[in-house]
């Protein structure tokens, strides 16, 4: 069976700063991130043999990548995870602190549009 491949676009803050979030095979991802200009070099075959990883380059849009829709409490887990290293990147960007209610609405942003998205596509 093909492994079906999923894109979202999260807006943070405004519609300036996003988030990519996306699941399917290393190859789709590896698409993904090339259609979003990340750089050949950020973009390596071991990163796909995890849970999930967060890609960050300096001009581009954090990338959220994971093997499958998350589903599972350690799928979901890993999601919040990887989205506040998604946050602290875009954060750091714009020189805001590493905490507080926007920070954490931010994250919560991620996870919400994530599983809304993933549960209307099943």
């Amino acid at each position: 069976m093909k492994k079906m491949s999923k894109e979202l676009l999260i807006p943070i803050l405004n519609d300036e700063y996003k988030v990519i979030v996306c699941w399917g095979s290393s190859k789709s991802i590896k698409r993904v991130l090339e259609s979003w200009s990340y750089p050949a070099e950020e973009i390596t075959s071991s990163l796909f043999d995890c849970q999930g990883v967060c890609f960050l380059a300096k001009e581009c849009h954090p990338v959220i990548a994971l093997p499958e829709r998350p589903q599972t409490a350690e799928q979901i887990g890993t999601l919040a995870h990887e989205a506040v290293h998604a946050i602290e990147d875009i954060f750091l960007k714009v020189n805001q602190p590493l905490n507080g209610e926007i920070f954490a609405h931010c994250v919560g942003a991620i996870v919400r549009g994530t599983l809304r998205a993933s549960k209307r596509n099943k």
